[in-house]
């Protein structure tokens, strides 16, 4: 009996040194592959699928499989899987088709396996080949070669080309003028500029509604009495002296041949009263004032150019 549970004893003792041995051995890096079938035809697709054991962490790296025409990658995906708290399986699925007949092997390569701190694991990645088989029969069994792009259309005349740019160039010109011929023309029509009489006449009512005269406010009013008997003379005789004050201007004036006598008798008698008030503080009666501005009207209606009467 005591040598039955000796034994007993000694059998569990071994079997847990063995299963504590096994969980202790690490997997080994290695790759797994498998085909949905070994024979298509042209342009079928079939399931070409990869497993890797490899630790956990880092970066898995799997050669091309594409091969121009002869391997064609429609998708792939991958989806990783723990095995335990150290290694995993990463199960990547191809989709592949051909467009050449014939038997086709997979590239050679190697899958290999790089994390920080570590050697790179690597193995070579496994065998596999499918053949491709033609859907027509007969002669016509083994499909010709796609041909290259053609170009239409061919050699074209350059003097074919030159004809249809004259042609588009005659086109639009005749269209451009045909729509500056018939666009409705509008001449612009500028008003005749106002008289210089007028627009003294028009300052010299202005003038008079501003009640300087009535209030004896003297300076103002002969100011603005001087301005608008300088730029008539100025506009009515062409005559421009920007560098002279408005009384030099129109004494310049005055003393010239423009003004007959008359004329100047009436602007030296204003330019008196001008400088009286500018210059002497002397105050006017609003009948002086009124005297002045009459005056100025005065010269305004009676140098009126008259209008040209025709022989």
């Amino acid at each position: 009996m005591l040598v039955c549970l000796a034994a007993a004893i000694a059998v569990a003792s071994l079997g847990c040194s063995r299963k504590s041995q096994t969980a202790t051995v690490p997997h080994d890096f290695h790759a797994e592959l498998s085909l949905s079938t070994n024979s298509i035809r042209v342009g079928d697709v079939l399931t070409l699928t990869l497993k890797v054991n490899h630790p956990a962490g880092g970066r898995l790296s799997i050669p091309d499989l594409a091969l121009d025409k002869d391997i064609v990658i429609r998708r792939h995906d991958s989806r990783t899987e723990a095995l335990d708290d150290q290694w995993v399986r990463t199960t990547t699925t191809f989709a592949l088709t051909s467009f050449a007949v014939g038997e086709h092997a997979l590239p050679t390569g190697t899958v290999t396996f790089a994390t920080t701190g570590a050697d790179p694991l690597s193995t070579p990645f496994p065998f596999g080949s499918f053949s491709v088989v033609s859907v027509l029969t007969g002669t016509n069994s083994a499909p010709r070669e796609m041909k290259g792009l053609v170009t239409w259309p061919g050699t074209f005349p350059r003097w074919l080309v030159v004809l249809l740019l004259v042609a588009i160039l005659a086109v639009a010109a005749a269209l451009v003028t045909r729509y500056f011929l018939l666009k409705p023309r509008t001449i612009l029509q500028y008003p005749p500029p106002v008289p210089p009489h007028e627009t003294a006449m028009r300052r010299l009512r202005e003038l008079l509604t501003r009640g300087w005269i009535e209030t004896a406010q003297a300076e103002p009013f002969y100011v603005e009495l001087s301005s608008i008997v300088r730029q008539y003379i100025e506009e009515r005789f062409a005559l421009r002296a920007p560098e002279r004050t408005t009384e030099e201007f129109i004494r310049e004036a005055a003393n010239s041949h423009l003004l007959s006598d008359t004329h100047q008798q009436l602007v030296s008698t204003f330019l008196e009263q001008s400088d009286l008030v500018k210059f002497a503080r002397f105050t006017p009666a609003p009948d002086t004032m009124r005297s002045a501005f009459q005056a100025a009207e005065r010269l305004v209606n009676e140098t009126i150019p008259q209008p040209e009467v025709a022989e």
